[in-house]
């Protein structure tokens, strides 16, 4: 069992680099953001990326998630070819037709003035080109996974963001494009990305279409679609009630609070995805699979809860040194802490919605995930005009946790597991506990909060210990690891 733990949590670790390494642009150039671009036009960004979500979860038509359960099962390295050139071949035809009818209707509505700011068409072109190339990309990035290739996937996404904020520093700084920049660095680096990719992908297509599969995939990844997109209308819609109700600050001010929020998201849940769902796969004839996954489960809250108390008590200085202290931006971090803990609910109903999959049920996601938007639209709406972009915080936790619920009950009725609740439980009062006391000693004043915080992150670990949280077996193991980084200090030293 110890063994499968320690091959899954590689697995993810290795691919969370590749995904961190997309990710860390938005926080790496928000220095750069703050200082050239006004907190109003940043909106735009921020109102756009639900856009290219909800763009990228219909064209993708879920293929690229479909391929990975379908090459699983799959014993002929010439059919798995097959089933790789019948995805990319229909996401082509998909691709072309969607810009060739975008393109004009996008010309006519900025023609008839539907667009209050005359950039959004600019903005929008790029945007349909961006996701046409991140789609492909996604397709080359799941087959590097099942082929397990952690290096080639890790190297292609650092050199895609290196080549995205050098692209953002040169048209910002030397041409001065303001918010386009933002799209045209994307878009060119998700170019290069396909590029680099290309001999690997033709090594693996074999010029076979494979219409059946197509349509089985098919059938499988459609409700996926309105899963997905209930999801980006649960999770960045309310941005956009946001707008209506308060101003294009207010917008932005909760978008980056949102952005910083969404680090569990970004850096850990999406990472977790991608490392762990492959295996999953493998493993599911596995007699110890529910056992596995119960225990594995309890490994990925502490993962989720433990970053999530830090983001949660240290946001206001998180915040500050990442904007300069820009006035407006810098406002951001008082919605840090309810967006947090709506992303740990984010985490546990990812994880239960598996179930679903794995007897491939995924139109029950679709269903659990469109009710739960709606839920969302509806609260928001009641919401934010009366607490503001605090409302949608907490609309964000509400509709997480009621999702949560839902998966997990209608997946414990078809594959069930027994999870291990008494240590989440431990693990979830811990860190509330934690979080009221680094609350209470921050109103003494900045440098005692500060110690306050930097000493329960400190105990922490130490209190989860000494309450239990870890088994016999856990414990030997943690002591092994203490002494080999004591032993390994004194050598060097």
């Amino acid at each position: 069992m110890f063994d499968k733990f320690k091959l899954s949590t590689q697995q993810i670790l290795i691919y969370s680099l590749g995904n961190v390494a997309t990710k860390v642009a938005g926080f790496v150039l928000l220095p750069l953001f703050a200082t050239h671009i006004p907190i109003d036009d940043y909106s735009a960004v921020v109102l756009l990326e639900p856009v290219w979500q909800l763009l990228s979860a219909v064209l993708a038509m879920s293929l690229p998630t479909a391929l990975l359960r379908w090459l699983a099962p799959e014993r002929d390295p010439q059919r798995q070819k097959s089933l790789v050139f019948t995805v990319l071949a229909a996401l082509l035809l998909l691709l072309t037709a969607f810009n060739l009818l975008a393109w004009p209707v996008n010309h006519l509505l900025a023609a008839r003035g539907f667009y209050a700011d005359i950039n959004y068409k600019s903005y929008l072109n790029i945007s349909f080109l961006l996701v046409s190339f991140d789609i492909l990309n996604l397709l080359v990035l799941s087959l590097l996974r099942f082929r397990e290739r952690p290096l080639q996937y890790v190297v292609l996404n650092v050199i895609k963001l290196t080549a995205n904020i050098l692209l953002n520093v040169l048209f910002l700084v030397k041409f001065n494009l303001g918010v386009a920049s933002v799209f045209l660095s994307q878009l060119a680096a998700s170019v290069l990305l396909n590029i680099l990719s290309l001999p690997f992908l033709l090594r693996n297509l074999k010029p076979v279409f494979l219409s059946g599969p197509l349509r089985e995939m098919l059938a499988y990844g459609f409700p996926l679609i309105f899963t997905t997109v209930s999801s980006i209308i649960l999770s960045l819609g309310d941005r956009y009630v946001i707008e209506h109700f308060m101003s294009s600050t207010d917008t932005a001010i909760y978008g980056i609070g949102y952005k910083f929020g969404g680090i569990l998201n970004m850096f850990i849940i999406q990472s977790f995805q991608l490392g762990f769902l492959p295996f999953a796969y493998k493993m599911l004839n596995d007699p110890e699979a529910p056992r596995f996954f119960a225990r594995m489960f309890t490994y990925f809250m502490l993962s989720l809860v433990f970053p999530g108390l830090l983001l949660a008590m240290f946001s206001r200085e998180i915040v500050v040194a990442f904007t300069l202290n820009q006035p407006g931006y810098s406002a951001a971090y008082t919605v840090i802490p309810l967006v947090t803990l709506g992303f740990i609910f984010k985490g546990s109903q990812y994880y239960f919605s598996l179930g679903l999959h794995y007897v491939r049920k995924t139109t029950h996601n679709a269903w659990i995930v469109m009710l739960c938007a709606a839920f969302s639209l509806g609260m928001n709406f009641l919401l934010v005009p009366r607490m503001g972009i605090y409302g949608s915080a907490l609309v964000l936790v509400l509709s997480n946790l009621l999702m949560s619920l839902l998966f997990y009950y209608f997946s414990q009725r078809m594959y069930p597991i027994r999870f291990e609740w008494k240590r989440v439980g431990l693990l979830a009062g811990l860190g509330i506990g934690f979080y009221a006391v680094a609350s209470l000693f921050s109103m003494m004043g900045f440098y005692m909060g500060l110690i306050t915080k930097i000493l329960l992150t400190l105990l922490f670990p130490l209190g989860l210990y000494r309450f239990g949280f870890f088994d016999r077996d856990e414990k030997n193991r943690l002591r092994q690891g203490m002494q080999w980084a004591l032993s390994f200090i004194r050598k060097e030293k």
